[in-house]
C-alpha cells in the first residue's frame, strides 16, 4: 500500500470526509458538514485525518473532556454534543475522548485505524492528559445476541472462546491497541448492529505527568513512521 499521511483537517476537506463518513456509516448516522465543521472549529488538533494518493481515507476525531463526567452520561449525544463537541470540548480537561473513527470500506484492515490512534495518542501525551476513552462498537452481536448475553460476549477472544463464537472484530481491534473494557453502556448510539451497545473503552496514558514526556511524543513520530512507512 501507498504511504499514509495523517494531518489535521481544513475546513476544505470536509467534502472528502464526508464521503468517508457515509461509505463506513451510511446517510443516516454518518456526521454532517455542520458537525465536522464544528469540531474543526473548536478543536482543530482534535480532527486528523488519512490520505493516501491526495485523497482523503479516514478520519479521527477527538475532545478533551473532565473524567467526572463519564459516571454522569449514557449515551454518544450526550458526551459529543451531539457530534459537534461545541459544548462539551474542554480545554483544561483530564481525558481524551474518541468521537469518531472512520476508515473508508475500501481502505479497511491496511493500519490505518490503527496509525490514526497512534497521532491521537500523541495528543494525550502533549496536553498531559491521564487517559484515553471511548465508545466503542460490537458489530456482530446481533448475530449471536440469542446465544450469549452482551456481558460475556465482550470476553470472548481468541484465548477465551467458551461460547465457540468468533471474537468480534472492532472490539478486537481496540483490545490489541491497548484498551480495556470499562463498563458496557446499554443505547449509546443508534448501531442495529450493535443492538445499541456501547464498550466504554479506556487506556491509561503511561507518560501522564512524566517529566520526559516531550521526549516520548517525538520517539512516537519515529514509532509511527517505522512501522508506517
Amino acid at each position: 500500500m501507498k504511504k499514509i499521511k495523517i494531518r489535521e483537517a481544513k475546513i476544505e476537506d470536509i467534502p472528502q470526509i464526508l464521503d468517508v463518513e457515509i461509505a463506513t456509516w451510511g446517510k443516516e448516522r454518518a456526521a454532517t458538514f455542520e458537525m465536522l465543521e464544528s469540531r474543526i472549529k473548536t478543536f482543530p488538533e482534535g480532527t486528523l485525518i488519512a490520505v493516501v494518493d491526495e485523497k482523503i481515507v479516514g478520519v479521527v476525531v477527538v475532545e478533551i473532556i473532565n473524567s467526572n463526567l463519564i459516571n454522569n452520561f449514557s449515551t454518544w449525544y450526550e458526551i459529543t454534543d451531539n457530534g459537534f463537541i461545541a459544548k462539551t470540548h474542554n480545554p483544561r480537561g483530564d481525558t481524551l475522548y474518541g468521537v469518531d473513527l472512520s476508515v473508508h470500506p475500501l481502505y479497511q484492515n491496511r493500519g490505518i485505524g490503527k496509525k490514526l490512534l497512534i497521532e491521537a495518542a500523541k495528543i494525550a501525551i502533549k496536553y498531559n492528559l491521564k487517559q484515553g476513552m471511548l465508545g466503542g462498537r460490537i458489530p456482530n452481536y446481533w448475530k449471536f445476541a440469542d446465544r450469549v448475553k452482551v456481558e460475556d460476549y465482550v470476553k470472548i477472544t481468541h484465548e477465551n472462546n467458551f461460547y465457540n463464537i468468533p471474537p468480534d472484530p472492532e472490539l478486537l481491534f481496540y483490545l490489541k491497541c491497548g484498551f480495556k473494557v470499562e463498563r458496557i453502556i446499554p443505547n449509546y448510539f443508534k448501531d442495529p448492529e450493535s443492538l445499541n451497545y456501547g464498550m466504554l473503552l479506556v487506556r491509561e496514558n503511561p507518560f501522564y505527568n512524566k517529566w520526559y514526556r516531550w521526549i516520548i511524543a517525538k520517539i512516537f513520530n519515529l514509532i509511527s513512521n517505522l512501522f508506517f512507512p
